[in-house]
């Protein structure tokens, strides 16, 4: 049967599925992150006001560079597409959460965002896919 795989699932549904787990995997490292994080900052005495925008960038980035590594697992092809795609979902999911909780602007802190998310997305992509196989 052309254009099946061997599971007998289309190649176009097998990336959707692993856009949407590797999404879904990270926003759930982004709640663990944050409510570690959450824990250690009322723990604290003294936190800068500077620091929890480039915190929250940091998290952000790391949850997308988790989505699209778990993506290109998934798939096992494509991993700057599939992780870039994981990306900017973990984004829009990111982005309709904090519109519908604020209410108020996105501006250019959510163009710095999607640009940094789909980029470390693409990257995770990249790296599982082209790293080294497990040893069996």
């Amino acid at each position: 049967m052309k254009g099946l795989n061997a599971a007998g699932q289309k190649p176009a549904l097998v990336m959707i599925r692993a856009i949407v787990i590797g999404a879904v995997a990270g926003a759930l490292l982004c709640a663990l992150l944050l409510a570690c994080f959450a824990f250690a900052f009322v723990s604290a005495e003294n936190i800068p006001h500077d620091f929890l925008p480039a915190f929250i960038v940091a998290v952000t980035v790391a949850s997308a560079f988790m989505a699209g590594f778990v993506t290109a697992r998934i798939s096992k092809q494509k991993g700057l597409l599939c992780g870039s795609a994981a990306g900017l979902l973990l984004f829009l999911l990111f982005l309709v959460a904090g519109v519908a909780l604020s209410q108020g602007h996105t501006g250019i802190d959510a163009v710095m965002r999607v640009i940094l998310m789909v980029l470390s997305g693409g990257i995770g992509g990249l790296i599982s896919v082209n790293g080294k196989g497990r040893r069996k």
